[in-house]
């Protein structure tokens, strides 16, 4: 009883902390919405336990020389970058003027294996504002398909629902046999599907290196892939400022057409993944958004 009262009391002071900032963002726009964060960062970062503990076996894995000071200062800055994407994603849904200025320099060979006709698969993960940035999908003129799990109740939205338009389909991930039937489909139809790679919730996964340590990657997209003979592209998007991004694809493969066997071929997959999202961390250590300990799975 007491926990479940906790709960909802929590609830309750993140959905008034998300209606402040969507007040702020609706009266003064996205730069003083940056402004009210850092104080509000701050303060969560020096007396919340919860987010250190979370986040320690990334930072000490990504800064193994890092003092306890300096890995707090890394905390600092990696919920800040997050509650800027949120602040992103909230003025991008109630301004329908707001935009993004950015670089996909990779589009045109996206385009060519869509050209292909086979379908694309595109892994993302939980890094930049990649949630804005894929309205650029739209001008490559092919239907895309989010397979996601969505969840109307929670009080954080993403920007297309509080703009109240979808610039892609979403298949359910609870859905029949996790929505891999209608992934097909849209794959076979020549259409975009979009996959998050970098969380295993439930399902077959194979076990790969990440940052020097074993971690779980789901291979759900690689067996779509090898199904219906489409590429697998990894897609990664950075926040370059404040209104500024950039899209950049981090490895392209086709699941199934290697010498490997099929067990091997998967592990390879997964190991190609973890691979483009450890030279991604590098480089924006701060702009992956991964608050539990994945190697502990």
């Amino acid at each position: 009883m007491e926990q479940t009262v906790l709960q909802q009391i929590k609830k309750k002071l993140e959905w008034l902390g998300h209606c402040f900032f969507y007040t702020v963002l609706v009266v003064g726009g996205q730069r003083v919405a940056y402004f009210f964060l850092y104080p509000v960062i701050f303060t969560y970062v020096l007396c919340s336990r919860k987010i250190h503990k979370s986040t320690a076996p990334y930072f000490q894995r990504c800064f193994p020389s890092h003092n306890w000071l300096a890995l707090r200062l890394d905390v600092f800055k990696n919920v800040l970058s997050f509650g800027k994407v949120l602040v992103d994603r909230g003025w991008m849904g109630f301004n329908r003027k707001a935009e993004l200025s950015g670089t996909f320099n990779d589009s045109e060979k996206l385009r060519e294996a869509i050209q292909a006709g086979k379908g694309v698969i595109i892994l993302l993960a939980h890094v930049g504002n990649w949630q804005t940035c894929l309205v650029r999908l739209k001008a490559l003129n092919v239907e895309v398909h989010a397979l996601m799990e969505f969840d109307q109740e929670r009080v954080s939205k993403h920007f297309f629902e509080l703009r109240g338009e979808k610039p892609f389909n979403i298949i359910d991930v609870h859905g029949f046999l996790g929505g891999m039937i209608e992934a097909t489909t849209a794959l076979q139809k020549g259409d975009i599907v979009l996959m998050m790679a970098d969380r295993l919730h439930q399902g077959r996964h194979e076990t790969v290196d990440f940052l020097s340590s074993k971690v779980r990657l789901p291979i759900a997209a690689y067996h779509l892939g090898a199904t219906a003979g489409a590429p697998v592209v990894v897609l990664f998007a950075n926040k370059t400022g404040r209104k500024s991004y950039s899209l950049a694809i981090w490895d392209m493969f086709y699941p199934g057409q290697g010498k490997l066997g099929k067990k091997e071929e998967l592990a390879h997959c997964a190991q190609r993944f973890s691979s483009a999202l450890e030279k991604y961390v590098e480089q924006y250590p701060y702009q992956w958004y991964n608050f539990f300990d994945i190697w502990a799975q």
